[in-house]
C-alpha cells in the first residue's frame, strides 16, 4: 500500500512541475549490495534485483552501523529475491540483508528533493527582437551534462508549443538570455519557464503576464531626387505611418530639433535616418544619403553630358553650374572638348584632352595653365596669363596655336615681377611649335606674342621671302612702349628653314615699320633638332624673323618692291644711306632657279643720303621671275638685297585653280579637288613634292587644249602631316602652289 501511495504522489508532482521519476537498479554481488550507496530524487523508483538468498530490511542508522538486522517500526522490507520501492520523501534510508547483515551486506539510499523554479523577470514589456533574460533557481541533484532551457509560451500563456529563447549547460542556479524571435505574434498574455534535461524537470512559469509588441520597420522614401542643386530640397517620407507613432529625424547621427513629423524637408547634404516608435518599441531606418551640389562651385570638370557647348548646364560634373570668374576648369580626355568659350577670367585651367581647346572669346588665367595634353587654338582671341600666373606642361605637342590675330599675353615681365625667362609656347598649327622666350630686365610690362607663317617684305604685309630665312615671323609687342630691356630667344625646327638657309651664320632681325633691321650679329644657331638664337638688349618691339648671311632681309634698304603689269615688272627701292656705294645691279632669274643675270646697272645717286630708284623690266614671258639688287661698293665688295618673286601671266597662261581644301585634314579622308586651266595646246604635268623637293605623287600628265579646264579629284591619305608643294608645268612654264596636310 505504501508503494502505491508514493507512486500517486510522484505523478501529482510531475503534473505540477516537479522532477520526472527515474528508476534505479540495485543488485547483489555475493554478500554485498551494488551500488551500496545511492542518491535519488524524491519520487524515483529503486528496483532490487537480488539472489534468492537475499532480502532487504530497513534498519536504524545505529543498527546499520552495528551491522545488525533488527527492523525499525514502519520501515520497508522486501522478500528474498528483491522487489521495487518508490521513495516519496527526502531523507537517508539505511537497509541490510537480514541473513547477512553481520557480514556487512548493507546499503544506503539518499533521497533528495530536486527542483527548478523560474524567477520574476526584470521587465514586463518587450519588443519582438529584444533580448530577454530569464533568471532561475535550481536545487537538488542535477546530473553532469544537464542543460537548462528558457521557454516562451504563446500569447494566452500556453506552453503546448513553446518557443525556445535560449539554453545553458549547468547544474546550478543562473540565468538564460535569448532574443524574442521575429515569428512571435504580439500579445499581452505571454509567460516564460525553465526546464532541465537531466533530470527532466519542468519549472513553474514566471508568475505574471508579459506583453510583447511589434517593432515598427522604419524606412525612408524620398518624394523626389536626392541629388539636387543648392537652394532646392527633397521631402523624405517615413514609414510606417499611423495613430500612436512618433518620429525622431537625424542628419549625420545628430537629432534634428523640432523634426517630429512623418515627413521632413531636407535641404542640406548628409545621411538622414528616422526613428519610428509606437510607444513601446522603436526602430531606426537605414541611412538615406542626400547630395546637394553647390550653386557656385569653385572647381568644374567637363563631361559633355548634354552637348558640346561650354555654357550648357549639365555639361560639367556639377549639374548646377558652368564655370564663372575665379574657378578651376578641368578638361579631361575621352570626350569632345567644349565649344563656345565665353570671355572669362579663371584661376586655373587644366587641359588634358588631345583634341585641344579652341577659344571663341578672350580668356584670362590668374593661377596656372596646366597643359597635360592638347593645344589651345586662339584664332582672333587673346589668352592672357596674369602676373601671378604661369604656364605648366607646354611641349612641342601641347602649346598655344596662334592661327589668327589672337595673341598669348603674359603680364608682369620685368623688374619687381617676373624677371626670369618666361616661355611663350606658340606655334602656327598643331604640327609646328616655334616658341620664343622673353627675359625682361627693364620696366615691368605686359608682353604679347603670336607667330605666323612666312616672312613678308614689309613685316606685316608685302611679298613672302622664299630663301635664306626661317619661314616664321614672331610678332612681339609690349603693353607700354619704352622702358623694356629684353633678351629674346627664338626657337624653330629644321623643317621651318627655307632653301639655302645657313643656320651656322644667321641672325635675328625686326621690322620697325620701315625696313628689317638686325638685332644681333651674324652667328651660329645652337641646339638641334630644335634650333635657337638669342638676341639681347632688345628695347624696340615689332615683327621678328631669322635670316642668314645671304638673307633677303633688307639691312640698308628701307624698301624694295615689285609691281606687275602684263609682262612689265616695275621695281622700286629706297635707301637710307649710300656711303661708299658705287651703285646697284638689277638681277633677274627664272623660276627654274637659273643663274642670276644682270639686266641693268644704276650708279649711286646720293653718296651720303638715301634716295629712291625705279626700273621697269620687260619679262621674256609668263612664269615666276625672281629679282634682287647686287649692291657694289667703291672697294668692289658686294652685298645682296632680299629676293622678290613675281608671277607674270600672259595670254599663254597656265593655272591650278579651285584647290580645295587647303589645309587638307587626314581625319576627313584627305580628299582634294582641283582644276587645271591652260591657254595653249601643250602637254601638262601636275606633281606633288615635299619640302625637300622630292616628288611624292604624280597627279596628272596629259594634253590640255587651249582654253580647256580639267577638274581633278585626288586622295592624299598616304601622306604624313607637313607642308607640300604642287608643281604644275607646261613646257618652260612652271607654277608652284603650297598646301598643308594635317591630322
Amino acid at each position: 500500500m505504501k508503494s502505491l501511495v508514493l507512486y500517486c504522489f510522484a505523478l501529482v508532482c510531475l503534473l505540477s512541475g516537479s522532477v520526472l521519476a527515474t528508476t534505479h537498479t540495485v543488485v547483489n554481488s555475493g554478500f554485498s549490495f551494488s551500488p551500496s550507496s545511492l542518491t535519488i530524487n524524491v519520487g524515483d523508483t529503486v528496483v532490487f534485483n537480488l539472489g534468492s538468498a537475499h532480502n532487504v530490511v530497513e534498519v536504524s542508522q545505529a543498527t546499520w552501523n552495528a551491522n545488525g538486522n533488527t527492523p525499525l517500526s514502519g520501515g520497508f522490507t522486501l522478500p528474498f529475491g528483491g522487489g521495487t520501492l518508490i521513495f516519496s520523501t527526502a531523507g537517508t534510508e539505511y537497509y541490510v540483508c537480514s541473513p547477512h547483515a553481520s557480514s556487512g551486506m548493507k546499503g544506503t539510499i539518499n533521497v533528495v528533493q530536486t527542483t527548478v523554479s523560474t524567477s520574476t523577470l526584470a521587465a514586463s514589456s518587450y519588443c519582438v527582437g529584444d533580448m530577454m533574460t530569464v533568471p532561475y533557481t535550481a536545487s537538488g541533484n542535477f546530473q553532469a551534462g544537464n542543460t537548462f532551457t528558457a521557454q516562451l509560451s504563446d500569447g494566452s500563456g500556453s506552453f503546448s508549443s513553446p518557443t525556445t529563447l535560449g539554453s545553458v549547460a549547468s547544474t546550478t542556479s543562473g540565468q538564460i538570455s535569448g532574443s524574442i524571435p521575429g515569428s512571435v505574434v504580439t500579445g499581452t498574455g505571454y509567460r516564460v519557464r525553465v526546464v532541465s534535461s537531466m533530470p527532466v524537470l519542468v519549472a513553474n512559469d514566471n508568475g505574471s503576464d508579459l506583453s510583447i509588441s511589434e517593432v515598427p520597420n522604419a524606412s525612408i522614401t524620398p518624394a523626389g531626387p536626392t541629388t539636387f542643386c543648392e537652394g532646392s530640397s527633397v521631402t523624405l517620407d517615413a514609414s510606417p505611418t499611423g495613430a500612436g507613432l512618433t518620429y525622431i529625424w537625424r542628419r549625420d547621427g545628430i537629432v534634428i530639433v523640432a523634426a517630429s513629423g512623418a515627413s521632413y524637408i531636407a535641404a542640406l547634404a548628409g545621411q538622414y535616418t528616422v526613428e519610428v516608435s509606437n510607444g513601446t518599441c522603436s526602430s531606426t531606418s537605414s541611412p538615406r544619403p542626400v547630395f546637394v551640389n553647390p550653386a557656385d562651385p569653385t572647381t568644374l570638370t567637363w563631361t559633355a553630358a548634354v552637348d558640346t557647348d561650354w555654357g550648357t548646364v549639365g555639361n560639367w560634373d556639377n549639374p548646377c553650374a558652368v564655370p564663372t570668374a575665379g574657378d578651376t576648369v578641368i578638361i579631361n580626355g575621352g570626350v569632345q572638348p567644349p565649344a563656345g568659350t565665353p570671355a572669362l577670367s579663371i584661376d586655373r585651367l587644366v587641359l588634358n584632352n588631345s583634341a585641344g581647346l579652341t577659344l571663341n572669346n578672350d580668356l584670362e588665367i590668374t593661377g596656372v595653365l596646366v597643359m597635360s595634353s592638347g593645344s589651345i587654338t586662339l584664332g582672333i582671341n587673346n589668352l592672357t596669363i596674369s602676373s601671378a600666373a604661369m604656364i605648366s606642361g607646354a611641349t612641342s605637342s601641347n602649346f598655344i596655336i596662334t592661327d589668327g590675330s589672337g595673341e598669348l599675353r603674359q603680364e608682369g615681365l620685368g623688374s619687381g615681377g617676373r624677371s626670369a625667362a618666361v616661355l611663350f609656347p606658340v606655334g602656327i598649327n598643331g604640327f609646328s611649335y616655334t616658341p620664343v622666350s622673353v627675359t625682361n630686365a627693364g620696366t615691368q610690362d605686359v608682353f604679347a606674342v603670336r607667330v605666323a607663317e612666312d616672312v613678308l617684305t614689309d613685316g606685316s604685309s608685302g611679298s613672302a621671302l622664299l630663301t635664306d630665312i626661317v619661314d616664321r615671323t614672331w610678332f612681339i609687342s609690349e603693353g607700354i612702349a619704352g622702358g623694356s630691356n629684353a633678351d629674346l630667344t627664338f626657337m624653330w625646327n629644321g623643317a621651318d628653314e627655307l632653301p639655302a638657309f645657313d643656320r651656322t651664320a644667321c641672325f635675328a632681325a625686326h621690322h620697325d615699320g620701315s625696313d628689317w633691321s638686325p638685332v644681333q650679329s651674324i652667328g651660329a644657331a645652337s641646339g638641334g633638332p630644335v634650333y635657337q638664337r638669342t638676341a639681347t638688349g632688345v628695347s624696340s618691339f615689332s615683327p621678328f624673323a631669322i635670316g642668314d648671311a645671304s638673307s633677303p632681309l633688307p639691312v640698308e634698304l628701307s624698301r624694295f618692291s615689285a609691281d606687275v603689269d602684263g609682262r612689265m615688272v616695275h621695281l622700286r627701292w629706297e635707301t637710307t644711306q649710300e656711303t661708299d656705294c658705287a651703285g646697284f645691279a638689277v638681277q633677274r632669274a627664272d623660276e627654274r632657279q637659273a643663274d642670276w643675270e644682270d639686266i641693268i646697272f644704276l650708279p649711286s645717286r646720293s653718296p651720303r643720303l638715301g634716295t629712291q630708284y625705279f626700273y621697269t623690266d620687260e619679262t621674256p614671258g609668263s612664269g615666276t621671275w625672281s629679282y634682287r639688287l647686287r649692291q657694289v661698293d667703291l672697294d668692289g665688295s658686294e652685298s645682296y638685297s632680299p629676293v622678290l618673286r613675281v608671277q607674270v601671266i600672259t595670254a599663254a597662261s597656265l593655272a591650278l585653280e579651285n584647290l580645295y581644301p587647303n589645309p587638307v585634314f587626314l581625319s576627313n579622308g584627305a580628299s582634294v579637288s582641283l582644276q587645271l586651266r591652260s591657254a595653249q595646246n601643250a602637254p601638262v604635268r601636275l606633281t606633288l613634292h615635299n619640302v625637300l623637293g622630292e616628288e611624292v605623287m604624280q597627279l596628272f600628265e596629259g594634253n590640255l587644249a587651249a582654253g580647256e579646264s580639267r577638274q581633278l579629284q585626288a586622295t592624299l591619305s598616304s601622306l604624313v602631316p607637313g607642308v607640300y608643294i604642287y608643281r604644275l608645268s607646261q613646257g618652260d612654264v612652271l607654277r608652284q602652289y603650297r598646301m598643308l596636310v594635317q591630322h
